[in-house]
């Protein structure tokens, strides 16, 4: 057989499996067993420290997958002076209770352009019910 007619045959075997999964894939994801609730954000809040020289404006999101809650959060990092400090936000996800927060997941972000804000940061989902978001003005 040709070369180019193995090629072509490949890849048009290749094709088809791959459309199948495709297919098969998203009735997975469509499946009532692994349906997710609606999501529900709050609207966005925002917070600075000294003096306003540096702020984040964030939202937070939940949802229940399987029957487990899941949080998110979603936010913009500013630096608004010049001075020697950058903006540095700490982020933690996990369930709240009268006596804190028992963490799920934990990252920092960190901004330093007076210039503009900082792109969307997402968090993605974690598990918990509650976003914990904290914000310093760091010397760099």
């Amino acid at each position: 057989m040709n070369v180019r007619i193995r090629i072509a045959l490949s890849c048009a075997t290749l094709a088809a499996v791959t459309g199948i999964a495709a297919t098969s894939a998203v009735a997975t994801a469509a499946s009532p067993n692994s349906a997710a609730s609606a999501v529900t954000c709050s609207k966005w809040k925002s917070i600075s420290a000294d003096h306003n020289s540096v702020g984040v404006r964030y939202m937070e999101c939940d949802r229940k997958v399987g029957g487990r809650q899941q949080t998110s959060a979603a936010l913009y990092i500013w630096d608004n002076k010049t001075d020697g400090k950058y903006a540095r936000v700490n982020v933690a996800t996990g369930y709240a209770h009268w006596n804190g927060l028992d963490q799920t997941w934990f990252r920092y972000y960190s901004w330093t352009s007076t210039r503009h804000h900082s792109p969307k940061y997402e968090t993605g989902w974690h598990s918990g019910n509650d976003v914990e978001v904290l914000l310093k003005a760091v010397r760099g």
